[in-house]
């Protein structure tokens, strides 16, 4: 797991003890990386809270789009649960 953001490393951080998240995040000011996954919101300069599974081909397997994250880690792992038993 990976995050991805566009906020300055020193808010990353504070993000990251806050929530006590122990994967990493990727800096990414200049939004290249969330303008090729379609993760900006329509019309504005900022991204959008997504969550993208890839799956270990390197394909995009599942997309949450607009995350609300009350539940959102439950339903990834049921759904990568549900991969796996494919």
């Amino acid at each position: 797991m990976v995050g991805v953001s566009a906020d300055k490393p020193e808010t990353q951080l504070k993000f990251v003890e806050k929530f006590g998240l122990t994967f990493p995040m990727v800096p990414n000011p200049t939004k290249e990386i969330i303008d090729a996954w379609g993760a900006r919101k329509v019309n504005a300069i900022t991204a959008q809270r997504s969550t993208f599974l890839v799956d270990p081909n390197g394909h995009i397997a599942a997309v949450w789009p607009k995350v609300n994250l009350i539940g959102h880690a439950d339903d990834v792992v049921k759904t990568i649960e549900r991969f796996s038993e494919e």
